[in-house]
């Protein structure tokens, strides 16, 4: 090869390193290429593999006929991020019946490995019977959920909230108290990564201000639609490392969703 065509060679290339450099400038400036630091390596991939495995809490429906899952999903889409649930939801279980009834066994085999699982617990069970709720976690599940996660996967427990009849305790500070002791001692003893979905700290924030009424419908136990969305906007900044404060709206007044999200926001450092 002649000097020449060296030269060349040699000028081509740094052209297309010129102009490569030139293309990411613009692809960054056009908000192309994350650089936000809330964002978590989770929202960097084709998409999230969740489990949710509950009762009611999770499976009651808003108004617009979606469950938490799937305002989860719902949301994930509104912000270009995909959400692959699987959803085990049996109405009136602990985790222990709906792994005796072999669905969540099934889901938990280890054919499918998740990135998070998110497990929500009967309504009282770890306020009322700590030991009961710790056995079904480190006797009966703990074993599936380490051959079920992915590398950094996470276990979620969601942080059942107090009811409106607080009984057996004599008041609603000490049922969340309770609450409180539970879920903490559950999170320190499992042999697995995991994270505490502050449910029932946000719905005592919004209680406090403005009553029970606004998130568990009349029979005392199951959300509102409120408490659906308060739920699953903060199960999306769990599940992809992003602030909940400027998700959309979806079926609430843009004054309620967005009080609903600031709780969320708040409780989670955001």
């Amino acid at each position: 090869m002649s000097r020449t065509d060296g030269d060349g060679t040699h000028h081509i290339g740094v052209i297309r390193k010129v102009l490569a450099l030139v293309l990411v400038g613009v692809v960054t400036a056009a908000g192309l290429v994350a650089s936000d630091p809330q964002r978590g390596d989770a929202a960097g991939t084709a998409g999230v593999e969740v489990l949710f495995v509950g009762n009611s809490l999770l499976g009651t429906r808003a108004a617009s006929g979606e469950d938490t899952p799937d305002v989860v999903g719902r949301l994930a889409r509104s912000t270009g991020l995909t959400l692959r649930a699987t959803e085990v939801i049996r109405f009136g279980n602990t985790l222990q019946r709906t792994w005796d009834a072999g669905l969540a066994r099934r889901a938990l085999d280890g054919s499918t490995r998740y990135d998070f699982i998110v497990l929500q617990e009967y309504s009282t069970l770890v306020a009322t019977e700590p030991d009961r709720a710790s056995s079904t976690l480190l006797e009966t599940y703990a074993p599936a959920l380490q051959r079920s996660l992915k590398p950094g996967g996470k276990v979620v427990l969601f942080k059942n909230w107090a009811l409106t009849d607080p009984a057996p305790f004599a008041s609603r500070a000490q049922n969340v108290a309770a609450i409180d002791a539970g879920y903490a001692r559950l999170a320190a003893s499992l042999p697995v990564p995991v994270v505490v979905a502050p449910i029932s700290d946000e719905f005592e924030a919004v209680v406090a201000r403005d009553g029970t009424g606004s998130l568990i419908v009349p029979d005392g136990k199951h959300p509102t639609g409120r408490a659906v969305y308060l739920d699953a906007v903060t199960l999306y900044a769990l599940i992809f490392a992003r602030s909940p404060r400027g998700l959309p709206d979806l079926y609430l007044s843009p004054g309620t969703a967005g009080h609903l999200r600031g709780v969320a926001a708040t409780a989670l450092g955001y």
